[in-house]
């Protein structure tokens, strides 16, 4: 006769549960999966092992399901039963890995080593889980990403594990309206100025780019996990509503608090600050409202402020939702970038950022002149009134011959005589060195079809700047971009007009990090230029 256990669980019904449950592990069923664990869990109330097994097995599946209160009430209430339950002990350090608690995540991970013993898969299992979270931790405080390995391998394997960190910055009132993101520090090219996991990333390849279908189906994939993430993490809903709707008077935003942003390590409240309404006893999201936050405060991972790092040409149109990014403005002379790396955006400083400055993206191509770049910003909603903006539309010593260079580059001819006469204008004009930089970046098309140009080298080459001066130029003004990179790689080669090979090297390593941000050592610099750079260039490096 089968024995009867605590609640009245035989031994017989107890092999069918586990053996049902084996069942819905295989296919991932989490929820039927949960619901078989429920039931071992009520009727094992006095076999210690048998509840504590079950407890931890149902918290693994509902941390899958994105429900991190329920799953770390699971381990808690095994590990009330057994203190050093090792499954509980891996379960509760997994979660809080999951959410960025990595002190704490640390803990559970060394008791549970304690208490698998000296031997045992589980026991290095736990130590390896240990020291991930160690260094997480330090990328956390730090901001310190070392991507080296990863880039010298070639992109290969997963992703690299990032944490999600908070640097010297802060969300304020902006001269340009509503809130922005501003440095509370000095902040040299390169330096992180915040990492950030995305709530939730659509991805897709298009066969037929002209197809609108395609993107809808992506769009309606990603819309659909960020509700569901909203759903599960009243904390992810919160952060959601401090963005705006795009329909709010620009005085009325809140500007929020950082400490929302930053997940302090003792705090394990995942139900404060829900901005859910209640309805009877039900949570009900406020739907319409993150559609539109949706709708203005999403972020592409091919924008011209950012560059994706190991995708391996597989995706080739990325949407997604990350908070404090989502805070910074336009400029059309930004300092900021943003490098992607799996689900995480790494925000850095693109030149170099004074305490006080207000950190902004390029929204748009912004090497393009200024009639371009306000047809764009009309298209996003705004006005631009930077200061690359307010020079261009309002020096009336350049003013007619901006006019005039923007319509023989609509109208085509000889780019050569167009930057000669522009170089020549800017010196007669005694331009500062920001402002040739402004107008160099604003007719890069120009200058960089005289350096594609063999013909047109020979023709203007004594009177054109060299393609590193300009390129170390335009870095100025617009930050680091591929292009400019690439142009200063090629520009290079020589050394021409741009010092020795050593100083050559540091500012070909400068607009690097400044288009990349420091995530590789500058022994792996070279390897990042040649994985991400466009192999046609027959750039030697």
């Amino acid at each position: 006769m089968a024995g009867v256990r605590g609640g009245g669980l035989d031994d017989e019904t107890l092999q069918q549960l586990r053996s049902r449950a084996t069942q819905l592990l295989l296919k991932e069923d989490w929820r039927e999966y949960i619901a078989v664990c429920s039931r071992i869990v009520d009727g094992a109330s006095d076999d210690r092992r048998v509840l504590c097994s079950a407890l931890a097995h149902r918290a693994d599946a509902r941390a899958r399901l994105g429900d991190a209160a329920a799953a770390l009430a699971d381990c808690d209430a095994a590990l009330a039963a057994d203190p050093v339950h090792p499954g509980a002990l891996l379960s509760k350090g997994t979660i809080l890995l999951g959410l960025g608690r990595y002190a704490l995540a640390a803990d559970c991970f060394r008791a549970a080593a304690l208490a698998a013993g000296s031997g045992g898969g589980g026991a290095d299992e736990a130590r390896e889980l240990v020291e991930q979270c160690r260094r997480l931790e330090a990328q956390a405080r730090s901001g310190a990403v070392d991507l080296s390995e990863w880039v010298l391998a070639g992109f290969a394997g997963k992703y690299p594990d990032l944490a999600e960190y908070v640097g010297p910055v802060e969300v304020r009132r902006s001269a340009r309206g509503g809130r922005g993101v501003f440095a509370v520090k000095n902040v040299e090219a390169g330096a992180t100025l915040m990492m950030a996991k995305a709530v939730a990333i659509g991805r897709g390849v298009l066969q037929d780019t002209t197809d609108g279908g395609e993107k809808m189906v992506v769009w309606k994939d990603f819309v659909g996990k960020v509700l569901d993430a909203a759903e599960k993490c009243p904390r992810t809903a919160a952060l959601i509503h401090t963005l705006s709707t795009g329909e709010e008077q620009q005085d009325d935003l809140v500007v929020p608090e950082m400490a929302l942003f930053r997940q302090e390590p003792e705090d394990l409240s995942l139900t404060d600050g829900t901005n859910m309404v209640r309805e009877g006893t039900q949570e009900v999201l406020d739907v319409d409202r993150i559609l539109k936050v949706l709708d203005v405060n999403c972020l592409t991972e091919d924008a011209p402020a950012a560059d994706v790092l190991g995708n391996n040409g597989i995706v080739n149109c990325g949407v997604g939702l990350w908070i404090l990014p989502s805070f910074i403005n336009h400029s059309c002379h930004p300092n900021a970038r943003r490098t992607h790396v799996g689900d995480h955006a790494i925000v850095h400083a693109s030149r170099d950022i004074n305490a006080g400055e207000e950190i902004t993206f390029p929204y748009f191509d912004v090497l393009v002149p200024v009639s371009k770049r306000r047809e764009a910003s009309r298209a996003w909603g705004f006005e631009c009134k930077c200061d690359r903006c307010r020079f261009e539309s309002e020096d009336f010593t350049l003013k007619q011959e901006i006019l005039k260079s923007e319509n023989d580059l609509v109208n085509g001819g000889d780019m050569g005589a167009l930057v000669v006469r522009l170089e020549e204008k800017m010196r007669k004009s005694m331009a500062k060195e920001r402002r040739k930089a402004f107008l160099r970046a604003s007719f890069w098309s120009a200058y960089s079809a005289v350096y594609d140009s063999d013909k047109l080298v020979r023709k203007w080459g004594r009177r054109v700047p060299s393609e590193a001066l300009v390129a170390e130029s335009i870095a100025d003004a617009v930050g680091g971009n591929e292009n400019v990179l690439r142009a200063m790689l090629r520009g290079s080669k020589d050394a021409n007009g741009c010092g020795n090979w050593l100083e050559v090297e540091d500012k070909v390593v400068r607009i690097g990090r400044a288009t990349y941000g420091k995530v590789v050592k500058r022994h792996a610099m070279r390897a990042l230029f040649r994985l991400t750079l466009d192999a046609n260039n027959n750039i030697n490096l």
